[in-house]
């Protein structure tokens, strides 16, 4: 028996050996014919205007395909097609479409461009003053005066010198573009339903329509080459928006506060909608919050903050740790800050806290970028201002002051007559002399790794007063242990709780 199987080895050995094999590599891949347009519904008001369809293929070419007679498309740039609508004469609605096709080899790909005109003419949001910020409701039609800088005061640069050399005016724009919408709750299928098509550009105003979904978005103005000009803050939220007396001591009015949140669809303790969005000091634009909901009294750091990096269908990136350009004279980094608002800006030497510029000099990166009157870099809505002055305490020059305390510290009421912050419950603390909540909303920080930090365990509120040595302004920071009036730097983010200007 053994002989027999050393016989079938052998016989098996010698075949092998005789047989000569042929290595076939896998056939080169090819990829799919693709071709995708930057937008795919666009809505315009009576008023008409234009709008930039960026046109992505890998194939061999492309061509368009206009289904209606009320507006006209011109191929530009190669890439790029413009939609042209005059004004609808007409008391109905229009609707058209652009279909765009091309082909490789024998594969034929096409996209559809839905095309809508309203015959009622859009609620112009700036008639009552220009912002950076616009509170907008679901389901309607909207307009805003593109071709001024935020509130457009012409004092309002602080010490940056930057009007001086850029002005207040906004020039050569080519079209608008949809950089970003989201949900706090991160719902990618719902945060595309924030703003309902894109954005359209005319006679120095946006229009924009928003969806059935409320959330935060970013709407920009680019030039004819893509750079972004400028930026606003959208922020769809249905509730009437109210605002009442704050008192930093039992007696002393010092401000009408908004009733939540910049960016925050309501003010209910434990719900992620409280939150509103986050800012560096000084920066008009704003950062979503983690998606994670509120966990009361856990540390898991990771579950309690997941990064809520979704953008709908906007067009933009979102960059949590940029180095800044390390420019040592004003006005530093604000025109790259206003090219790229969705950057996170860090500082390029490690031993400077500061976005705006590099330099250890005082009097240099003291920007006033924000101030107690309002700026044209201020990210609140019209009519109103970041907090100033003594806002949650009186700090005397010193760098920061203890207001609130750990849980064993207070009454069954959660109050302790030492301490102007109530205890921490619910995700929050509230303050004393009002009873107004604050959520721990957490931030975004300088790090590398998760670019959400805290959230849940701590709460940071920016103010415009000015700490006396250096280039740092006073913010509330708490947590469950603990409650400060702080001086910090600004390349660090907080909310924002906005005031009657």
């Amino acid at each position: 028996m053994k002989k027999y199987i050393y016989s079938l080895i052998v016989l098996c050995g010698l075949s092998t050996a005789c047989t000569e094999t042929t290595k076939i590599g896998p056939e080169e891949y090819t990829a799919p014919a693709k071709i995708e347009v930057s937008s795919t519904k666009v809505i315009f008001d009576a008023d008409g205007g234009s709008v930039a369809v960026i046109v992505a293929t890998n194939t061999d070419g492309w061509e368009y395909q206009a289904a209606g007679s009320w507006f006209t498309v011109t191929q530009k740039d190669g890439n790029t097609l413009e939609i042209t609508v005059p004004a609808n004469g007409t008391p109905g609605l229009l609707t058209g479409s652009v279909t765009v096709s091309g082909k490789k080899g024998d594969q034929t790909v096409t996209a559809l461009v839905n095309l809508t005109q309203r015959a009622e003419r859009s609620t112009d949001l700036s008639a009552a003053g220009t912002a950076n910020c616009y509170i907008v409701h679901t389901n309607q039609a909207y307009k805003f005066r593109a071709t001024v800088k935020g509130n457009g005061n012409t004092e309002g640069d602080g010490r940056s010198t930057y009007l001086q050399l850029h002005g207040i005016g906004i020039t050569d724009i080519a079209y608008a573009d949809l950089l970003w919408e989201t949900r706090n709750d991160g719902d990618r299928t719902m945060s595309r339903e924030i703003i309902d098509g894109s954005p359209v550009y005319r006679d120095g105003y946006v229009a924009f329509s928003t969806g059935r979904s409320q959330g935060n978005a970013v709407i920009a103005v680019r030039d004819i080459t893509g750079n972004v000009l400028w930026s606003w803050h959208i922020w769809v939220c249905n509730d009437e928006i109210t605002t009442h007396y704050h008192l930093n001591t039992p007696d002393n009015i010092i401000a009408e506060v908004m009733d939540r949140n910049l960016g925050a669809i309501n003010n209910n303790p434990m719900d992620v909608d409280n939150r509103g969005m986050s800012y560096q000091w000084g920066r008009k634009d704003p950062f979503p919050p983690a998606r994670s909901p509120y966990v009361d009294g856990s540390n898991d750091e990771l579950s309690n903050n997941e990064t809520n990096a979704e953008v709908g269908n906007g067009s933009g990136t979102w960059q949590f740790h940029v180095i800044a350009p390390p420019l040592v004279s004003v006005p530093g980094n604000i025109p790259y800050s206003i090219q790229n608002p969705m950057a996170f800006l860090v500082p390029y030497y490690n031993d400077v806290y500061e976005w705006y510029c590099m330099s250890t000099d005082g009097t240099v990166t003291d920007s006033g970028l924000w101030s107690d009157k309002k700026t044209i870099f201020d990210p609140c809505p019209a009519g109103y201002k970041i907090p100033g002055k003594d806002m949650w305490g009186i700090p005397a020059g010193n760098q920061k002051i203890t207001t609130g305390g750990k849980a064993e510290e207070y009454d069954e009421n959660g109050e302790n007559p030492a301490y102007d912050w109530n205890v921490f419950k619910d995700g929050g603390r509230r303050w004393k002399y009002t009873g107004d909540y604050y959520p721990a909303a957490g931030t975004v920080a300088i790090t590398e790794n998760t670019p959400h930090h805290n959230t849940g365990t701590y709460g940071f509120y920016w103010t415009t007063q000015k700490y006396a040595d250096g280039g740092r302004w006073y913010r509330v920071d708490f947590t469950p242990y603990w409650a400060e009036y702080f001086s910090a730097s600004p390349v660090f983010s907080a909310q924002i709780r906005c005031i009657k200007e």
